[in-house]
């Protein structure tokens, strides 16, 4: 199957091809279509199977810009919701729907300045999310769609009260909500219940690890960790990940020297991007 004949829409189709993408991942091929259709999603997929285009493709294909939150992806960790939000901002390049990135750690400025230019899309961790409510500069009266990814690691977190506020606090008429976790233990399948409306379902390579996921060990001393790592990011070639960015930037690192004359990589953060 080609992405082209899974009903997206020619802005998104367009931005699918800039990044070089024909086929997509069995979790794509299961989930656009139910999306598209509006229906209420639980999906079970790992990292590096695609699971970000399968939400944002087709949301993003059934938006027209109002310059109002319209779609709302909850995170638990400021790299995950890096991610997805960079990746939102790849697929809606040719579609004119602005993107807002909260998490806490920073100030508010930036945030609040995104959301004030009129942000359609918005991709959160919990905390930061809720001060943004609280601090006006947030409203969920145009939430059309809700996202919930990595609910498992939510959990482990804590951040499942928190979670619940939110999804309480975006309409419920009319919403559409996509669910992800990993896991599904009876305190989850219990908020999914509560939270979704007749979901359809798609389970992905769950007790497997990923095909596009290596994984490797290496003994070394503590004091040739940082030489290590150099070394590895010098000499990996980076494929381009099928659905979680249109491509892996070089990753950035340089000597950093202290005062001991020992030395500390830095390691630019935009340099590795997950398959999502």
């Amino acid at each position: 199957m080609l992405f082209s004949e899974l009903g997206l829409s020619e802005p998104v189709l367009k931005a699918v091809e800039k990044c070089g993408y024909e086929h997509p991942t069995p979790i794509q091929e299961q989930a656009i279509p139910v999306i598209l259709e509006g229906r209420d999603l639980i999906g079970a997929s790992q990292t590096g199977t695609g699971k970000t285009a399968a939400f944002a493709l087709p949301l993003l294909t059934k938006l027209q810009p109002i310059g109002k939150p319209q779609i709302l992806v909850l995170e638990p960790t400021r790299e995950l919701a890096d991610q997805v939000a960079e990746a939102f901002a790849e697929y809606g390049e040719f579609t004119g729907l602005k993107v807002a990135l909260l998490y806490g750690g920073v100030g508010y400025g930036k945030q609040t300045e995104d959301l004030k230019k009129g942000a359609d899309i918005v991709v959160a961790t919990p905390g930061r999310l809720v001060d943004h409510f609280y601090r006006c500069t947030m409203r969920f009266g145009e939430v059309k769609a809700l996202v919930l990814d990595e609910v498992d690691r939510m959990l482990d977190m804590g951040f499942l009260p928190i979670v619940r506020k939110i999804v309480n606090l975006c309409p419920w008429e009319g919403r559409q909500t996509l669910f992800f976790s990993a896991t599904m233990p009876p305190v989850i399948a219990g908020f999914a219940k509560w939270c979704l409306t007749d979901p359809a379902e798609v389970t992905i390579a769950r007790r497997e690890v990923a095909a596009t996921i290596s994984h490797a060990f290496y003994p070394v001393a503590l004091d040739q960790r940082d030489e290590l790592l150099l070394a590895l990011l010098k000499g990996t070639d980076f494929p381009h990940p099928q659905g979680g960015g249109c491509g892996m930037r070089h990753a950035q690192a340089s000597w950093l020297p202290r005062g001991s004359g020992r030395h500390a990589l830095r390691h630019s953060p935009e340099g590795t991007h997950g398959g999502a």
